[in-house]
């Protein structure tokens, strides 16, 4: 199974249909998409003629599936790989391979962080002020207040959205972590 077992993503015929429950133990599965549309792609790199004939690759090993996808993108830019475990797409891919040109793309790195945590200074700190004449105006403008507030809640939401990234990039990696673990321990298992 170096290069991957295709399976399809749901099919009645199969016991159980759907393909998370066919991914055990260590094995994980590899979905590859357009990067700039994120339309689901085959093996090959081309468009499922329809929904019904989606699929993706079931790997032994995290490893196998990490070399697939490396070799994957090398060859076409365009697409994304997403690795997943047998928990299914309940949580965020445990692995994201893309080209490095497409890098920038989609990286929710550390300056686009900065970037939002300063936008939220800076609309936490324009809210004062308005929150000051809305306070001088004694009730009768309320335009600056509501202003205020407003620049409040997107300045939490930009703090909220950053804290999320993160998140889930804490939880990507420990759940990758434990997932290599487990390899390990089922390598000496069976040795």
């Amino acid at each position: 199974m170096e290069d991957g077992t295709e399976v399809r993503l749901y099919d009645l015929k199969r016991e159980p249909p759907e393909w998370a429950g066919i991914v055990l133990g260590t094995q994980c599965a590899v979905f590859l998409s357009d990067i700039s549309t994120s339309q689901p792609l085959s093996r090959e790199g081309k468009p499922f003629p329809n929904a019904a004939e989606a699929t993706c690759l079931v790997f032994d090993s995290l490893d196998a599936a990490q070399r697939f996808c490396q070799s994957t993108v090398d060859g076409q830019p365009n697409v994304r790989c997403e690795v997943f475990d047998g928990q299914g797409r309940v949580h965020p891919p445990m692995l994201v391979v893309i080209h490095p040109s497409q890098q920038r793309l989609d990286d929710p790195g550390a300056a686009w962080s900065r970037r939002r945590r300063l936008i939220a200074a800076l609309l936490f700190a324009g809210a004062v002020p308005l929150f000051w004449v809305g306070w001088r105006s004694k009730g009768s403008m309320i335009l600056p207040t509501f202003l205020g507030i407003s620049m409040m809640i997107v300045a939490l939401r930009c703090l909220h959205w950053d804290f999320g990234l993160k998140h889930a990039q804490r939880e990507r990696e420990k759940r990758l972590k434990e997932h290599r673990r487990r390899e390990r321990a089922s390598d000496t298992d069976s040795a």
